[in-house]
C-alpha cells in the first residue's frame, strides 16, 4: 500500500507541472472516475507522441486498446517488452482499471523527455514486418535490407546530430563575425601598404637605419638592466621589510616573555652552532653521498649492455653461490649448536662454582660486619652511649635475622643456579631421547615388546611428583621470609616517617632563606630589563631609519625609469631620420 501511495502521489506531483498543469490534488485524483483516468492518459500519450490522437481517432476500443499497447511496446514499457500477463493488461486498458493504468502512468511520467525522443525516432526506425510467405521474394528482400540500411544511416546522422548540436552557431553570429573579419582584413592591407612605403623610403639610407636600430637595441639593453635592478631593489626592500618584522614581532615576544639579553644571547649562539654543525657536518656529508651516488650512475651509464646469454650465465652463478651458501650455512648452525652445547655445560659449571665464591665471600664479610659490630658495642658500652640494653637487643636481632635472610638468599640463588644447570642437562637428554626414542621404538616393534617405554614414563612421573612437592616446600619458606621481611620493612618504616619530618623542617628553613635573598636580586634583574629595552629601542630606529633610505632610492630608480620610458616613447614617433640618428644619444647622456 506504501508503494501504491507513493506512486499516486508522484504522479499528482508532475501532472501539475508543466506542460500538463492540472492542479490535482491526492483526494481528488483518487476520485477520478475510470473515463477521466483514460482521458489523462491520452494526454500523457499525446505529448509522448502528438500523433496519437489523429490514430486513435475513429477507432472501435479494442483497435484504440491495440494502438495503446502498440505504442507502449515501442517505448519499451517492461510488462508488454516480457510479454507477461499481456491478456490482463489488454481487459485493464479496455476496462479503464486502476490496478493497470497507475503503474503505466508512474512509467510514463519518470522521464518524459526520453519517451519524446524515441517515439520520435520510431517514426524513422520502425521496421516494415513482412510476412512469411513472402520472405522468398527476391524485391522484397532487396528492400528490407535497403530499409535496414537507411536506417542505421539514419540513426548514425542523428547521434552526429546531438553531437553537433551545442557546438552549432547561429546564421547571425556567423555573418557578424564574417564582417568584422573582412574590415580586419582591410586594416591589415592598409598598414601593410603604409610599412611598404615606410621601408622604401628608409631603404635610402641604410647606415642611418642600422645606426638608429643600434641605438634602440642598446637602449632596450639598459632598460631591462634597469628593470632587473629595480626587481632586485624592490625584492630586498621586501625582505627587509620580512626582516623587520620578525625583528618587531620577536621583541614583542621576548617583552612579554621578560627575557634577559644573556638568554638572547645564548639562543643566537645556540643557533649559530647549529647552522654551523649543518655547513660543516652534515652538508659536506650529504655533497659526498650525491657524489657517489652520480658516480655510481654514470659508471651504470657507461656499462655496455647485458645480452640474455649473459643474464643466463650470471642467473646461474648467483644459483650456485647461494647454494654454496646454504650449504655453508646448514654446516656452520650444526657446528654452533654442537659447540653451544658445550659451551653450555661449561657456562653452567663456572656459574655455580662463582655462586660458591659469591657466597663465601658474603660469609667473611658478614663475619666482617658482625666483628665491626662486636667492637663498636664494646666502644659504646665502655663511653655509656644513650642506647638501652632493650634497644641494643632489637638491633642485635633485626642484624642476625638481616644474616639469616641474606644466608637464605644466598641458598635461594644457589638453587636457582642448580635449577639452571639441571635444565641444561635435561634439555640435553631431551634432545638424546627425541634422537633415540624413534630407534627404540622401532626396535620395540620388531620384538613385540613396550617395556621400556612404559618404565620410562613411570620414572618420569615419578620425577615430576618429587619435583612438584620440592617446589611446594620452597615455596612455603618464600613464603616464612617474605612474612619476615614485612614485618622489618613495617619497623623501617617508622624511622622514614621520623626522618621525613626532620626534613621537612630543614626544607621551611630553606625556603625562609631563598625568600629573603629573592628581593635584593629583583631590582639588578629590572634594571638589566630596562637597558635591554632602550638597546632594543634603539635598533629598531634604525631598521626603520634604512628602510626609509631604501624607499628613497627606489623612488629614484621609478623617477628614472618613468623617464628612460618616455624617451623611448619620444623614440617610436614617426620624425626626419636625422632626428633618430642624434636625438638618443643626448638622452642617453642625460639619462647617465
Amino acid at each position: 500500500l506504501s508503494d501504491q501511495i507513493k506512486e499516486s502521489i508522484f504522479i499528482v506531483n508532475q501532472l501539475n507541472k508543466e506542460p500538463f498543469l492540472k492542479n490535482l490534488t491526492f483526494p481528488s485524483f483518487e476520485a477520478l472516475s475510470p473515463l477521466m483516468l483514460l482521458e489523462v492518459l491520452n494526454e500523457v500519450l499525446t505529448e509522448i507522441q502528438p500523433k496519437y490522437t489523429e490514430i486513435i481517432q475513429d477507432k472501435t476500443d479494442e483497435e484504440r486498446v491495440q494502438e495503446m499497447i502498440n505504442l507502449l511496446s515501442m517505448l519499451e514499457y517492461e510488462p508488454i517488452k516480457e510479454c507477461c500477463d499481456l491478456q490482463a493488461i489488454r481487459e485493464g486498458l479496455d476496462t479503464n482499471d486502476k490496478v493497470v493504468i497507475y503503474p503505466i502512468l508512474f512509467w510514463l511520467l519518470q522521464d518524459v523527455s526520453t519517451l519524446k525522443r524515441k517515439a520520435y525516432l520510431s517514426q524513422f526506425t520502425c521496421e516494415i514486418e513482412v510476412l512469411e510467405f513472402l520472405h522468398h521474394d527476391e524485391t522484397l528482400y532487396i528492400y528490407s535490407n535497403k530499409q535496414k540500411e537507411q536506417i542505421q544511416k539514419f540513426q548514425q546522422t542523428f547521434v552526429m546530430y546531438e553531437d553537433l548540436q551545442p557546438l552549432s552557431v547561429s546564421k547571425n553570429n556567423a555573418v557578424v563575425e564574417n564582417r568584422t573579419m573582412q574590415n580586419n582584413k582591410c586594416s591589415l592591407l592598409k598598414q601593410k601598404e603604409m610599412l611598404h612605403k615606410e621601408l622604401e623610403s628608409l631603404v635610402k639610407s641604410p647606415d642611418i637605419l642600422l645606426k638608429a636600430s643600434r641605438q634602440l637595441r642598446l637602449e632596450r639593453e639598459r632598460a631591462k638592466l634597469v628593470a632587473r635592478q629595480t626587481t632586485e631593489q624592490e625584492e630586498q626592500l621586501s625582505q627587509a621589510q620580512k626582516r623587520v618584522s620578525e625583528l618587531e614581532e620577536q621583541t614583542k615576544g621576548h617583552l612579554v616573555a621578560g627575557d634577559n639579553a644573556a638568554d638572547l644571547i645564548v639562543e643566537l649562539r645556540n643557533e649559530i652552532e647549529a647552522n654551523t654543525v649543518k655547513v660543516m657536518e652534515k652538508l659536506p656529508t650529504e655533497l659526498e653521498k650525491m657524489r657517489k651516488e652520480v658516480d655510481a650512475l654514470q659508471k651504470l651509464a657507461e656499462m655496455p649492455v647485458v645480452t640474455a646469454a649473459q643474464l643466463l650465465e650470471m642467473k646461474n652463478q648467483i644459483q650456485d653461490v647461494t647454494s654454496k651458501i646454504h650449504k655453508r650455512t646448514v654446516k656452520n648452525i650444526i657446528d654452533q649448536s654442537c659447540e653451544e652445547d658445550r659451551l653450555k655445560s661449561i657456562r653452567e659449571k663456572a656459574s655455580a662454582i662463582h655462586q660458591t665464591n659469591n657466597l663465601k665471600a658474603q660469609e667473611l664479610q658478614d663475619l666482617k660486619d658482625r666483628l665491626a659490630f662486636v667492637e663498636r658495642k664494646a666502644k659504646v658500652s665502655a663511653t655509656q652511649t644513650r642506647f638501652h640494653d632493650a634497644e641494643w637487643g632489637l638491633w642485635d636481632e633485626l642484624k642476625c635475622k638481616k644474616i639469616n635472610l641474606r644466608k637464605k638468599y644466598e641458598e635461594v640463588d644457589g638453587l636457582k643456579a642448580e635449577r639452571a644447570h639441571l635444565q641444561g642437562t635435561e634439555r640435553v637428554l631431551k634432545q638424546t631421547a627425541r634422537y633415540f626414542h624413534p630407534l627404540l621404538q622401532i626396535l620395540e616393534a620388531e620384538k613385540d615388546k613396550t617395556g621400556p617405554s612404559d618404565v620410562q614414563r613411570k620414572l618420569e612421573r615419578m620425577a615430576f611428583v618429587k619435583k612438584k612437592d620440592q617446589s611446594q616446600t620452597d615455596m612455603c619458606e618464600l613464603r616464612r621470609l617474605k612474612a619476615m621481611m614485612a614485618s622489618l620493612t613495617s619497623y623501617m618504616s617508622t624511622l622514614r616517617e621520623e626522618r621525613k619530618a626532620v626534613r621537612q623542617q630543614a626544607l621551611e628553613d630553606r625556603f625562609e632563606l631563598k625568600r629573603a635573598y629573592g628581593t635584593t636580586s629583583l631590582n639588578d634583574k629590572l634594571k638589566l630589563l630596562k637597558d635591554e629595552n632602550a638597546e632594543l629601542e634603539r635598533q629598531c630606529n634604525d631598521k626603520q631609519a634604512l628602510i626609509e633610505t631604501t624607499k628613497m632610492k627606489l623612488k629614484a630608480a621609478m623617477f628614472e625609469l618613468k623617464a628612460y620610458n618616455c624617451l623611448e616613447a619620444r623614440d617610436h614617433t614617426p620624425k626626419s631620420v636625422k632626428a633618430k640618428g642624434t636625438e638618443p644619444r643626448s638622452r642617453t647622456n642625460k639619462t647617465k
